[in-house]
């Protein structure tokens, strides 16, 4: 490493300047070109990205249409952390590739590669997929380009394909590492844990400090509630990574869930100790769902939908409650409270081609890879690693792509996104409305078509499932109501309270939702009333 405040590195930028300074003399531009391609080669080998830079830029100058100084810029920006900008040299360098024939067809699948990469760090996911998947196109045998096509699929919800492309990776790359712990991942999020935890262990396998694997298995081991042995992993993950700032307390958590509380108390704080009890709380929540529990403590039994009846037609539905804290929770996963409803009207003011679906009916479709790109547009406030595009994803651009073409009908889009965004309830309607108008079927006319008109509350009722909770919700359920707490989960109650009124217990809006009594409280039938505001809670 230089200090680039020393007399040293002020000696060698200049000789460098020299050097540049006769390669621009040079008889031809193709000898000035090769010099400076050789600077900027040296430079990088000694990570000097910075002067390697100033070389490269050169070199593009001296002959724009040549891939390889483009695409070693963008590596260059990639390493100094200027994610854009090399996005923006690979773009130039796949551009001068494509127009130049077969000449650079060699260099397309890195390129595609590069480029995939750089939109990944962007946030640009489903971007990435595309070059990743063409850089596979290309080169069939480039397991790096289906272990990144794998890595990023999961990563916006994928999995089924993501296992598929990892294990094409791992054929033409058996002891590739990497793949065999991303591949694990998308197996355990398909459901099948114990071939999961087999090719984690053949990651471990191949490379025993993998610290995303040992990290990894730890929390799988933790949803299978084996507390010890995700206490070694996580151990094993802190001897190769000390500061591994999660592993810490997750460790704390599993030695609690096996009973040893005295060890968890030695290797983490208060606080941490405090997150950790919490999060085991909430893994024994999803796991007990009768009673049993040590002397009843955290225990619950679920109750038939039939059971909980209601005092006055303003409690709400128990199914409707549980919807409506389903869309609640994807609002939040996605921050699309945070996007005004009337952005997508801009966006629907825009000219966008029209094209034919299979049925022949004109659409406005958009491949999903241009769509996220009006996506982060909508939600310019979100980093690039946050999970709100693949939860969108997810949840309303593979329902809408039924046939699997990557398209997506953009007015269907709109029209299904705006009831969950920010804005009124008069104005999310409104949008909603004028989306279906904005389709070619019915552009131009004052109606919905009655086919649309179905199309879209089938559309709504799959995604969502209908719910006309939600509004109230909306606007109550970050309000206390005292020190109530909850008799099941004995969480503070926030939001809607529900009061059983013949044994007078009650239940925070998510228990109530689930069907949630403990059993101490076992009857008959049960008989709630809710509670909209504080003042009602404390008259109980």
């Amino acid at each position: 490493m230089w200090d680039e405040t020393g007399q040293d590195y002020a000696m060698f930028v200049k000789e460098l300047g020299n050097l540049r300074t006769r390669a621009d003399g040079a008889w031809s531009r193709e000898e000035a070109f090769d010099v400076h391609m050789a600077i900027g080669r040296a430079l990088y080998e000694h990570q000097l990205f910075k002067e390697v830079l100033v070389s490269f830029k050169r070199a593009c100058e001296l002959q724009p249409v040549d891939v390889r100084p483009h695409l070693r810029a963008g590596n260059c920006l990639y390493a100094l952390g200027r994610h854009s900008e090399a996005k923006g040299e690979f773009t130039l360098a796949l551009e001068a590739a494509e127009n130049g024939g077969n000449q650079w067809g060699y260099l397309l699948p890195q390129i595609h590669v590069n480029l995939g990469i750089a939109l990944e760090a962007e946030g640009m996911v489903i971007n990435a997929c595309e070059h990743y998947r063409e850089a596979a196109i290309l080169c069939p045998t480039h397991f790096r380009a289906l272990k990144l096509l794998g890595s990023a699929l999961f990563g916006v919800g994928g999995y089924k394909a993501a296992v598929k492309a990892l294990e094409e990776a791992i054929f033409l790359k058996a002891d590739y590492a990497d793949a065999h712990c991303d591949m694990a991942s998308a197996l355990h999020a398909i459901g099948d844990d114990e071939k999961a935890v087999q090719v984690f262990q053949q990651a471990l396998d191949l490379k025993p400090g993998h610290v995303d694997a040992l990290y990894n298995m730890g929390g799988l081991y933790m949803e299978m509630s084996r507390y010890q042995r995700a206490s070694e992993m996580y151990t094993r993950v802190l001897a190769v990574s000390p500061n591994h700032w999660r592993a810490e307390p997750n460790k704390a958590v599993a030695l609690l869930g096996a009973g040893e509380t005295e060890e968890a108390l030695k290797i983490t704080n208060r606080v941490e100790l405090h997150d950790a009890v919490s999060h085991l709380k909430q893994l024994q929540r999803k796991k007990i769902k009768t009673n049993g529990g040590v002397n009843g403590e955290g225990a619950f039994n679920i109750v038939e939908t039939s059971k909980f009846k209601r005092v006055a037609d303003r409690t709400s539905l128990r199914q409707e409650l549980s919807i409506a804290l389903e869309i609640r929770a994807f609002q939040r996963v996605t921050r699309l409270t945070r996007c005004d409803v009337e952005l997508l009207k801009k966006e629907m003011a825009n000219d966008f081609p029209v094209s034919y679906s299979g049925s022949g009916a004109p659409e406005k479709s958009i491949r999903k890879a241009a769509l996220e790109i009006i996506l982060r547009k909508l939600l310019d406030f979100l980093k690039p690693d946050q999970g709100a595009v693949k939860a969108i994803n997810e949840k309303i651009m593979m329902f809408l792509d039924e046939s699997g073409s990557c398209r997506v009908d953009l007015g269907m889009f709109f029209a299904v996104l705006a009831p969950i965004c920010g804005g009124s309830p008069e104005k999310r309607k409104q949008v909603a409305y004028d989306a279906l108008l904005w389709r070619p079927a019915s552009e131009g006319s004052s109606k919905i078509r009655k086919a649309d008109a179905l199309h879209y509350i089938k559309s709504l009722r799959a995604i969502y499932i209908p719910t006309r909770g939600l509004v109230k919700l909306e606007s109550g359920d970050r309000t206390r109501h005292g020190n109530y707490a909850c008799s099941v989960c004995r969480y503070p109650i926030i939001g809607s309270p529900f009061k059983e009124m013949k044994s007078h217990f009650s239940l925070c809006n998510q228990c109530y939702s689930e069907g949630k009594v403990r059993p101490s409280f076992k009857l008959e039938g049960y008989r709630f009333k809710e509670y909209a505001s504080e003042a009602e809670a404390m008259k109980r």
